[in-house]
């Protein structure tokens, strides 16, 4: 079976405003498709701009230049190896900070 893709964030999962975020995909060598899904797998992005972060790891980067409330909730990633897709990474919760107070946008689950 293949190995359950990891996902992190950069520069962190809480984000004010207007900032950027980079998810970052790793799974193993030779993935051909990382997707990031955001809270069901029906809103996706899928990149084939793939790299090799070490010798037994692929990444994939999906950057989001000015974060919007709307990009606030769980995120997770998937890949493609052929012949078939992985099973999904753990959920990672991206909070969205707000100028007007220190109050979070969005509560993870």
């Amino acid at each position: 079976d293949l190995p359950r893709p990891s996902i992190s964030a950069e520069p962190g999962t809480v984000i004010p405003l207007g900032s950027h975020v980079t998810f970052v995909c790793r799974g193993p060598v030779g993935v051909q498709t990382f997707r990031l899904e955001k809270e069901t797998r029906f809103t996706y992005n899928d990149t084939e701009d793939v790299s090799q972060a070490s010798p037994s790891e692929s990444e994939a980067r999906f950057r989001i230049d000015s974060v919007t409330e709307g990009n606030a909730g769980p995120y997770r990633c998937v890949y493609y190896k052929p012949p078939k897709w992985s099973e999904a990474s753990d959920f990672l919760d991206l909070l969205v900070k707000g100028p007007w107070s220190s109050d979070l946008l969005w509560t993870p689950r």
